[in-house]
Parts: structure tokens; sequence; C-alpha cells
């Protein structure tokens, strides 16, 4: 059944080359690099000093007095949002059905010397363009911004929201620069992707794209500049840092993507490569090309705008997702430049040096990256608006809001590893006594989840992911064949990434730059812990990771059901993990009671197995519960009970007897029990940190899976410490862990405390 067709509306761009996309486009298809010598002094202790910078004075002539005290990032992804939004013509829009993507690889610098929280720039964002609908931080490295385009027409499929804005953004900064060098990946002038191939050069920038479904847009008298037709996304389960040297996990991405667009490869005219200019990736590049196109691969115009711009790392994929529409408007190749006359030693078509006219309607665009995470993009030219082109697209829409098939989706193995025990067992009977470890790290000693050549060298957060993922699927009964294993997907929620490997490799490069630990700065990026997820159980299918600080798991979950109805998986594994920088242990936290200490950091990772229910029963296995439904809202400065009241009204709340609760143990937690009250004042609430404190990510997911064996078994953790609850009597809590009766529907609220609330509801098989 087709989908309703999802369109751009909107582009907005500002990178070395162009403070706007008219300007962007000129210079490429002008020929002109926007590569440059850094003049920053703290450089020259490279040997590699050309980068794509961004002029400030562009960036301060598009803003305006309110962002004068904005960091860097967040000030080049509002210069870009708001020509992409400008050019939409949206006008006023339902705050709660307006939704943002952002993709990002680097965490944005503090001004105490640490991080801002990973989705902090997407909240300002969202803040100063009235964005109240689902909002998602992803952040799959290079992949991101390709990546965010994807799940931003998931939002529109889905009917969560109307429009999206969707896009990445990514400064230069000097760690990340003091990485790169110290992995010989960057060229000592300006870049020659599929020429010289002897490295890249970084750049920064942001790029958007506004999303919307095309019947809106013709009922509001809008102009579609292309259609996302389809996307893939795929893992390569191969190596931290390197490309699958075969190609495989990009071959199976292109395929998807085409497979989601209905397209076959001789459909496509034109491809926008990732095309770094380094060795593997550039070689690995040209195996994608030569797979999936075959014996018409040097046919097929294929160019890499890193030439002119750099590598913009989170941003790179929406600023070649740009590039991509503005070629079928313009219907023109950009070039890659830096051939300077010389062959391509492949033999393909890399649109040497100058830019070409020719038709086309169908492009993809490409983008790999650290931890194994590909995504490719397929636009085409906009449907002719017509009066058939409005019925087509009404009659698409006679299966929920947006399109999707209603598959039943259910959740059918639980796998935590936390202070409180590993594995589901072991949880269950410390939450059944009653025995707390709040804080501190879960042991693994004298237990190796993967081949011990991997193992010993695995940071602590991989260890407990990987842990986490292997009880899940033993949980579940999964018995795979490494066929089918392949198209596993892995939804990888985490807050803040390794904690470990991102205070080794910062205290390296502040002893010496030079001589930066490679080894962590391979794992800084928060999706490496999902690469490893995927490479330790050979998973290569649909992968993603989302940072939204406690909300990340709940908005895993939802990629993961997303991705089994659209029929592009028939099992995804969600894992969540974050790890506490010191450990905390000895100190109470009492959710919801009038007296407690405040949140406590912790670290654990729980993990679920989510299918589809006719694969669940086809191959015998038993669920715990059904994902009945969920929604996330994003903040806009109204207090947290305001937050969680409009997060519950997004489901269905009839049935509901018990609710778990997102409770850290701080000043949040009687707004929440409030709007609880007020929403489902028949059912009972509990939260699970006053047994394990705050981990985050990995604290919605132990959320999940508990509110899962709840229904299955009956039980629930009681609220530890609880004595004079801050709202209502002790009536509306969980006080024993044996409850009266079966809980048919569960509901699990999750957050992201001034960012993002979300609800899950979960119910009997």
């Amino acid at each position: 059944m087709a989908l309703r067709p999802v369109v751009i509306t909107g582009v907005g761009v500002i990178c070395a080359i162009g403070r706007d996309p008219q300007e962007f486009w000129q210079r490429l298809t002008a020929g002109r690099s926007g590569i440059t010598e850094i003049a920053d002094d703290a450089f020259h202790a490279f040997d590699a000093r050309y980068a794509g910078q961004v002029p400030d004075e562009w960036i301060d002539g598009q803003s305006g007095p309110s962002d004068a005290h904005l960091d860097r990032t967040s000030r080049l992804a509002l210069v870009a949002a708001r020509q992409a939004i400008a050019q939409a013509g949206l006008d006023d829009q339902d705050p709660e059905r307006y939704g943002l993507v952002l993709g990002k690889c680097q965490a944005t610098p503090a001004a105490d010397g640490g991080y801002q929280p990973m989705h902090a720039t997407g909240d300002i964002v969202a803040a100063a363009l009235g964005m109240r609908g689902p909002r998602i931080l992803v952040s799959t490295a290079c992949a991101a911004g390709g990546n965010a385009v994807g799940l931003a027409k998931d939002k529109i499929l889905t009917g969560e929201a109307d429009v999206v804005l969707a896009g990445g953004v990514d400064p230069l900064l000097f760690g990340t620069y003091a990485g790169f060098a110290g992995l010989h990946a960057l060229s000592t002038q300006p870049c020659g992707p599929y020429s010289r191939s002897d490295g890249l050069n970084l750049g920064e920038g942001a790029a958007f794209v506004v999303v919307e479904p095309l019947d809106r847009v013709l009922a509001r008298g809008g102009t579609p500049l292309a259609e996302i037709a389809g996307y893939g996304l795929s893992a390569d389960a191969h190596h931290a840092t390197a490309p699958d040297p075969t190609g495989r996990g990009g071959v199976t991405a292109m395929r998807r993507a085409l497979a989601d667009a209905g397209l076959t490869p001789d459909d496509v005219h034109y491809v926008n490569g990732h095309g770094t200019g380094t060795p593997a990736n550039d070689a690995m590049e040209i195996k994608v090309m030569r797979t999936v196109f075959g014996d018409r691969a040097p046919q097929v115009p294929t160019s890499s705008i890193k030439s002119f711009l750099g590598h913009t790392l989170g941003a790179a994929g929406a600023v070649e997702a740009v590039a991509s529409v503005l070629a079928l408007k313009h219907q023109t190749a950009p070039p890659t430049i830096g051939f300077e006359g010389r062959e391509a030693p492949s033999g393909l078509d890399f649109v040497p040096d100058t830019a070409r006219p020719m038709p086309m309607s169908v492009v993809a665009s490409n983008n790999y990256a650290f931890g194994g995470n590909n995504v490719s993009l397929l636009l085409t030219s906009p449907r002719p608006a017509t009066a058939d082109t409005e019925a087509d697209t009404e009659a698409d829409t006679d299966t929920d809001a947006g399109g999707l098939p209603e598959t039943d989706v259910v959740i059918s193995g639980l796998g935590p590893v936390g202070p409180l025990g590993v594995g589901i067992a072991e949880v269950a009977e410390a939450l059944a006594t009653g025995r707390r470890q709040v804080g501190g790290q879960p042991s693994l000693t004298g237990r190796t989840f993967a081949p011990r050549s991997l193992w010993r060298h695995m940071n602590n957060l991989s260890r407990m992911a990987i842990a986490a993922s292997r009880l899940a699927w033993e949980d579940a009964g999964l018995q795979l064949s490494r066929a089918e294993a392949e198209n596993v997907g892995v939804m990888f929620a985490t807050a803040a990434g390794s904690v470990e490997s991102t205070d080794g490799f910062d205290e390296s490069v502040l002893a010496n730059p030079n001589k930066p630990a490679v080894l962590s700065f391979s794992n800084v990026v928060l999706n490496a812990t999902g690469g490893a997820v995927c490479q330790t159980l050979g998973l290569r299918g649909p992968t993603t990771t989302i940072c939204n600080g406690g909300a990340s798991a709940s908005i895993a979950l939802d990629c993961a059901v997303e991705t089994i109805r659209a029929g592009k998986a028939d099992v995804v594994l969600v894992v969540a993990a974050d790890e506490a920088a010191l450990a905390a242990e000895g100190l109470d936290v009492t959710p919801y009671d009038r007296v407690n200490s405040g949140s406590v950091p912790a670290s654990g990772a729980v993990a679920l197995v989510v299918e589809s229910a006719r694969h669940c029963a086809e191959r015998g296995g038993t669920p715990y519960a059904k994902v009945v439904g969920g929604g996330h809202v994003g903040g806009a400065g109204e207090d947290e009970r305001t937050l969680v009241a409009r997060s519950l009204a997004k489901v269905s709340t009839d049935g509901a007897r018990l609710v778990f609760g997102a409770a850290v143990g701080d000043e949040h937690d009687a707004d929440e029990a409030a709007a609880v009250f007020d929403a489902v004042p028949d059912a009972l609430l509990t939260a699970t940190t006053g047994y394990t404190g705050d981990c985050r990510a990995a604290t919605g997911g132990l959320n999940l899976a508990l509110a899962a064996l709840a229904v299955r078994d009956g039980v629930a953790p009681a609220v530890a410490g609880l004595t004079t609850p801050q709202v209502g009597g002790l009536s509306g809590y969980v006080t024993k862990s044996e409850l009266d009766g079966p809980v048919e529907r569960a509901l699990v609220l999750s957050a992201a405390a001034g960012s993002v609330r979300g609800v899950t509801v979960l119910g009997a098989p």
C-alpha cells in the first residue's frame, strides 16, 4: 500500500562556501572552494591545517539580539533553520504539531569546561522557533544529518506532527581536530575526494530542511521542492572507525532506501556521495557504487561536495541533502573539485571539477560514519500538484493518521544490567525484597559477553550495553540464523555516551594535542556503543542513536516500533546505557517524598527485544507486553506539571492501572505526581530510581522493562522510602510489589527535564 507522500518545502544552509542556499549553490556550480588554512594559532600544533570555516560575520549578519548570548553551535543552527522556514512560507503553526529532528556529532562545550547536555542545542532551536511537538536529537556521527531527515519523514507518517524541521549542525572544535590528526586522517592540503584520496579536511556549518506531508502543502498553497521518497539505515558491524572495506553496509543502506521508495538502481540519475577524501572511505564507496549499479556504475554521475567545504560531521548529511534538493531544482550535478585534469583511478564518473547540467528526477544522498552507521536518502522531483495528486494522497491515509500499517508490536525480551544486578531475574528479586543499591556501577567482574579479544579493550559503557543485549536476546529465546540476524535493528539510547572515553580523550589532548588517545577518540562519538553492540552480535539492520537525556529510551522504542510497522525489520533491539562519572554509593533517593537527598547519578544499561507480534508468535516466543502507543512533546519554558500533562494528553489513559514515573528524587517529582493524579486518578504511581539512582537513558529503559514485567506477572516495585508523599496519600502509590490483580495497561513516563516528556502505553499482548 502506498504511504502518504512526504516532501521538502524549504532549505537552509550556512557553511564555508555560503551564508545561505543561493550563495552555497552559486559557489558549488562555479567550482569555488571554501577550504582555507586555519588562522587560529592553536591549530599550528598540527601539520595539517586546512578546514572549511564559517566567517563570524556571516553568523552575526543573520542573528538577532536574542541570539547574542548563545554558543556558536546554536547560532549556526538558528541561521540555517530560519532560512528553511522562511523559504517554506510557514506562518502560524500549531506548536504541538511542530517537530524537530536534529543531528549532531559533537557535544557542545559548556562554560564550566564540561559539556552541555547533547540535546541542549535542539532545545534552544525549538524554544526560539516555537516548537512544542516531538523533538529528537540523533547522534550517528557523520551520518546524523541524513539520519535526521529520514526520522523526520517517520514522524510525518506516524501522524505525530504536521511539520518537522530536520537537519544537522557541528562547529569546528579543537579536540575533534586533534582526534582526526591523531588518526592520520587529515590532508595537508585542500582535500581531493575520489582523486588523490590523501585525507580529509574538517569543516563546520548547519543545514535544515522543512518536512511536510504533500497533501498539507497543497492545501496551504505551498511549493514542494522535492519528495523524500525513501531512506535506508544499516550497521557495518565491522570496526569503531574504519568502514567495512567490502562496502556491505553502504550497499545495504542504499538497497533499503530504494526498497522504501519503491525504486530500482536504474531509476537513480545522480548520487551525492559521502566522499571524505580518505583512502579507506573512497575505496569503500567505489565498491558500493559498483555493487549497487553493476555495469551501469560508470554512467552514474557521483560527486562529493566535501571537496568544497570539508567534512561538517553531524551536519554533513543535511548539507548534502540540501545540495541534492538544489540539484533536482536546477537540474545540475555539482562537481567534485580537486581532480585538476586527472582521470578518476576507478573509472567512475565523479563529475570532475565542472558542474554538469543534466536531466534528473531521482537523487541518492549517502553518508557513512564512525561506529559503522550508514544512511541513504532517496529524493525525487516533486509530483505535479494536480487534483489527482490530492485525491491519491488522501486515499493513502486510510490506515492511521500518516499511513503506517497498524502492526502489533511486542516486547519479548528484557536485559537489565545495573546496581541491583545482572539480568531480569536478579533485578526482579531485588525489587521484590526491597534491596536498594543507589549509585555505583554494576558488577561484571569475571563475566564476558563478547570474545575476550574484544572484551578486554572495551570501555565500561560498551561492556554494560553488550551484556544487556546478550541477556535480552537470551531472555527472548531468539535463535536466528546469521542471515536473519543481518536484518535485526539496533536503536541505541544514551544521554551522554562514554564518560570514561570522553574524559580520557580530553585529558590526553590537554597533555599533548599531537598525542591524543586515539582509542578513546573512537569511543567519544555517542553512537560508538551502539556500533559495538552491532559488531559483537553481528547485527546489521536499521540502526540509529538517540540522545535526549532520560527520554532517550522511550524515543528509541518509538523508532523501533516505526521501523517494524514500516516493514523494515521484524526484530529490533532497543539498548539504553549511561554511566556516572563518580560512584555515589550509600546515599538515599526517595522519589515523591517530602524528604529526599535529591538526584543521585548511577550507571546501568537495559536492553529490550522488540518484535512484531506475528514474528514472535511464529517463532514460539512469549511476549511480556504489547506496545499500545506512545508520544513525546517538547518543552517551551512551561513548568514540568504542564509538560507532563501535555505528554499524557498524547495517549489514551483509559484502563491504565499502573504508572511508572520518571521521578529522580528532585524538585520536579511533585509536578509529575500532580499531573498523573489529575489525568489517571485511579492508577498507582511508582518509580525505580529509589533503588538504583538516576541512570538517565538506562533508567528510562528500566522503567519500560519493569512495566512490561508488571503487565505479564502483576508485580511492580514499591516506591522506595516513601512515607510522606508530596502529593496525595500513600494509597495513590505502589507500596508492595505484589499488585492486586493483573495489569491490563501500564503507562511509562520519560523525561529530560525542561526538554522532552514522553509517555509509552504497554498492554496485555
